[in-house]
């Protein structure tokens, strides 16, 4: 790519992140009132923010408190995750996944999404306040069921009993939790069947771009995890999002896992995002307005929770438009993602290394789009070559600016040149380029795959060394795809006043080696590639007489 295309890319990118920034902080909120049965403007319930003490009993504000129990700890595991579930909130309080482990640099250990401290509120837990009985949240409830592959608390206290039952499956990263109210009294009571996943800013590769995420009314909500809550340019810095629905699923996710919840009538379901004690902590909560159950009656609502990787297969065989959490770009961008998704596959299928298979597609891209470049780069060669009869004329009419851009169109026809003739290419080329990029950052296949030598992980930056004394960290690729940059505006023919030309030499290689110092080594490898390719490009144009 030459000097223009590589400045339209920087300045695209500057305005798409500052315009995506600013459209996220400016988003009306959303309705906060959620309706009640008889149409009753009610919050949905939310989890307390403070932490009680550990062996607190949760206190009532109509019934007494059964007796205290002793928690319970209960294990599940199959061949794809391990769980640990606690009777204290009825909730699970581990979950790691048996089949993926962190890099080997971060301790090679299963990768955990869900670990809670003994004295933190468990995750899926259900507060229900509002039905009197204190904060089940913490509450100790009772194993009454339990087999290899499901387990049921029941909380019962004055007539009232809150069942909550978990089953698994062996093949599967997704389960059930189905939450029953039986209300054996004459009174008349209200849940909104509210379940909570609390998660908080993390270290580690896997949770670097860790978000709060929803899919709500068709449209992927999404946030950062870290600075949620906090005030900034473009937030308010409010601690609460309310989703008033159609709710599909909420959760929490980074670029390659996810913990959703599923409602079982999302045109019901509401949807809020809260931030909660300590610093860097959320909670992701999902429910109904509060539902009426006068006695004696039972009512039950059941949700589907996916804890596992944001692979394709597997969120599709999940539904619920869990696929849509993987993030493939605006949605006139997301068909080009896809198709280069597959092709990086067909790629890998003729030679098993995905740093090659990200060389072979390269390749490929650059023979399509060959035309197109072809064209660019003959145009920037014409310019190039009657860049001296246009200083020619704009020192002969020089105070005449009529005269002199009449001058230089006439010049134009003549030579068959056009001074817009790269922009059309160059345009094209750039769904292209956006296309690739989420490609390349939203595969899993490409998470801790190997290249080459000391390129072990092509979704992370590459380490050929860190500087002793400095803690800086020697990255080969960046440095190489700079140094082709410079060599690559070497070639290229410009209009450009020298001293201008001097400067972008510079400033851009510098620019671009700075940004890509930072990104995914395997983004790194298609952008050097592609610049030897377009250097070849180039070299064997200039070769040739200008037609």
């Amino acid at each position: 790519m030459d000097r223009n295309t590589l400045l339209a890319f920087a300045l695209s990118f500057l305005v798409l992140s500052i315009w995506m920034t600013w459209e996220a902080g400016n988003r009306p909120p959303p309705d906060t009132a959620l309706v009640t049965a008889e149409a009753t403007p009610t919050p949905i319930p939310t989890i307390p923010t403070s932490r009680p003490a550990p062996g607190a009993t949760p206190t009532a504000s109509e019934f007494a408190p059964p007796p205290p129990l002793e928690s319970e700890l209960i294990q599940i595991e199959t061949d794809r995750f391990r769980a640990t579930l606690d009777s204290r909130g009825a909730g699970i309080r581990h979950w790691e996944l048996s089949r993926y482990t962190t890099p080997s640099d971060e301790g090679g250990l299963p990768v955990v999404l869900i670990d809670r401290a003994p004295d933190d509120p468990v995750a899926f837990a259900s507060p229900m306040m509002e039905l009197g009985l204190g904060d089940l949240a913490v509450a100790v409830f009772r194993v009454t069921e339990r087999t290899a592959r499901s387990v049921r608390f029941e909380y019962a206290s004055g007539g009232l009993v809150v069942g909550k039952t978990y089953t698994f499956q062996d093949d599967s990263y997704l389960f059930r939790l189905a939450l029953e109210v039986q209300n054996g009294t004459d009174r008349t009571v209200a849940s909104g069947f509210v379940i909570s996943l609390p998660d908080h800013v993390r270290s580690g590769t896997d949770f670097k771009e860790a978000s709060l995420e929803a899919l709500v009314d068709g449209e992927i909500e999404k946030t950062p995890i870290n600075g949620f809550g906090e005030p900034g340019f473009f937030s308010s810095g409010s601690a609460q999002q309310i989703f008033t629905g159609p709710v599909a699923w909420a959760g929490s996710g980074s670029g390659y896992f996810l913990t959703a919840m599923v409602p079982e009538s999302p045109s019901d379901a509401q949807a809020q995002w809260l931030k909660t004690e300590p610093s860097g902590s959320v909670a992701v909560q999902l429910g109904y307005p509060p539902i009426t159950l006068p006695g004696p009656s039972m009512l039950s609502r059941q949700y589907e929770i996916y804890a596992g990787p944001k692979k394709p297969e597997q969120l599709a065989a999940a539904g619920a438009q869990l696929d849509r959490s993987i993030d493939l770009g605006w949605s006139w961008i997301a068909p080009l993602t896809r198709g280069f998704i597959w092709l990086l596959s067909k790629c890998y299928a003729v030679i098993p290394n995905y740093g090659v298979a990200i060389i072979l597609l390269t390749v490929l891209i650059r023979l399509v789009t060959a035309p197109l470049a072809s064209k660019q780069m003959r145009s920037m060669k014409r310019l190039g070559e009657l860049q001296p009869k246009i200083k020619e004329l704009q020192e002969r009419h020089k105070d005449d600016r009529e005269r002199q851009s009449q001058e230089m169109m006439k010049l134009y026809r003549e030579s068959g040149a056009n001074p817009l003739g790269g922009c059309l290419p160059m345009l094209l080329q750039f769904p292209v380029f956006i296309g690739l990029y989420y490609a390349l950052q939203s595969s899993f296949d490409l998470r801790q795959a190997p290249f080459a030598l000391w390129i072990d992980d092509l979704s992370r930056p590459e380490n050929l060394f860190v500087l002793p004394g400095f803690d800086l960290p020697v990255r080969l690729l960046p440095l190489l795809m700079g140094a082709s940059m410079v060599l690559q505006q070497k070639m290229t023919p410009t209009t450009a006043d020298p001293a201008q030309a001097r400067m972008m030499m510079t400033v851009m290689p510098v620019m671009f080696t700075f940004l890509f110092y930072q990104f995914p080594s395997g983004l790194v490898l298609y952008w050097f590639v592609s610049n030897l390719l377009a250097i070849a490009q180039q070299f064997y144009l200039n070769r040739q007489k200008t037609a």
